[in-house]
């Protein structure tokens, strides 16, 4: 099979069921090396002759991919809802990974894909429908005995998005508990992130050669919107990515899983399993937030996040009380006190 882009890794995997090699990497030409490794081990050893993988049982290996072909045959096809069904389950495949087991899927992951969702702009309505085809593809899985149990997506109300950020005070607690851990690579991927706006995957995407010139820039196809963008860098993201140049991505050392694993240890030593709202793209959110409580025009946080509609920039505006101060004060500055209407007044009356 092909070496596939996950994020801002790659994707390994040589032959199939009980059989398969599967592994993430970094970095491209490391996974052509291990895939032509395997290749050549299967050829000298006999692939057949020591099964790399064995399942203990039957489903164990059950993928979200496969539970979608399972569903779309069972419910949807032929429905007159097929098209909108696969459309929205193709949303939530691109986000979670086709071939992610259903057993590794959590409640983080699925909290995640629906922020996503909505920061792209998305209505709670039209999140709900992306979440009730994850939801069918779970109960179908859980019919065949698949899965005991699983993850159940959040409804959204129309239009209602709940922003949860890090203020000051909590981004220390955060970075110390870092340091606390030992996770020096998390607390450098978190610093950056609240500065840049950065979501997941353009975080773990990015590479040293892309920050030139005081800017971190994004290239077409590597965000959501498919169109390329900078962000200039602060003090602490210059010295960060200075720190990090010989790297062959910025944050090599941390995969989609071991970001997802450090993440949760963060989680569970701050004692915040119980906050849904806590997790990664929470740092996308924080720097929005921050960007507007500090004054900074909508129309330029807009440009600054990379948001494709202002409409989804405008879910910060009520962070940013002293906005409309400034139009009072815009008014005031045209204001004509009465005391100089009434001398301009009695002025003409006189020369009348």
């Amino acid at each position: 099979m092909p070496i596939k882009p996950r994020g801002g890794s790659f994707q390994v995997t040589v032959g199939s069921g009980e059989n398969r090699y599967r592994k993430m990497f970094q970095d491209e030409l490391e996974a052509q090396q291990a895939e032509l490794d395997e290749i050549k081990r299967r050829k000298t050893e006999g692939a057949t002759k020591v099964p790399l993988q064995v399942s203990k049982k039957p489903h164990e290996g059950k993928t979200l991919g496969e539970a979608y072909d399972l569903t779309m045959r069972l419910h949807w096809r032929g429905t007159a809802a097929e098209v909108t069904h696969k459309i929205n389950s193709n949303a939530v495949l691109e986000f979670l990974g086709r071939d992610t087991p259903l057993t590794s899927i959590t409640m983080e992951m699925v909290n995640e894909m629906v922020f996503e969702f909505e920061d792209q702009g998305n209505a709670g309505s039209t999140v709900n429908k992306k979440g009730s085809c994850l939801r069918m593809m779970f109960k179908t899985a859980q019919e065949q005995g698949w899965i005991e149990d699983f993850p159940n997506p959040p409804f959204r109300k129309e239009a209602k998005h709940r922003l949860r950020w890090l203020d000051e005070a909590e981004e220390v607690r955060v970075l110390a508990a870092c340091e606390h851990l030992g996770l020096a690579d998390l607390r450098d991927f978190i610093m950056v992130a609240i500065d840049t706006g950065f979501r997941r995957g353009e975080m773990l995407g990015f590479r040293p050669a892309d920050f030139s010139n005081g800017l971190l820039h994004l290239h077409a196809g590597q965000t959501k919107t498919d169109e390329a963008r900078a962000v200039p860098a602060t003090r602490r993201v210059t010295e960060v990515l200075t720190r990090r140049a010989h790297l062959p991505f910025t944050f090599s050392p941390l995969s989609v899983y071991a970001l997802r694993a450090q993440w949760e240890a963060l989680r569970e030593h701050l004692k915040l399993t119980d906050d849904p709202q806590f997790v990664v793209h929470m740092l996308r959110h924080t720097c929005a937030s921050r960007l507007v409580q500090r004054g900074v025009p909508l129309a330029m946080v807009q440009k600054w996040m990379g948001h494709k509609k202002i409409e989804t920039t405008l879910r910060y505006a009520h962070l940013a009380p002293n906005s409309l101060l400034m139009g009072k004060e815009a008014l005031e500055q045209a204001y004509i006190p009465p005391t100089l209407t009434n001398n301009w007044r009695t002025h003409e009356d006189t020369h009348a």
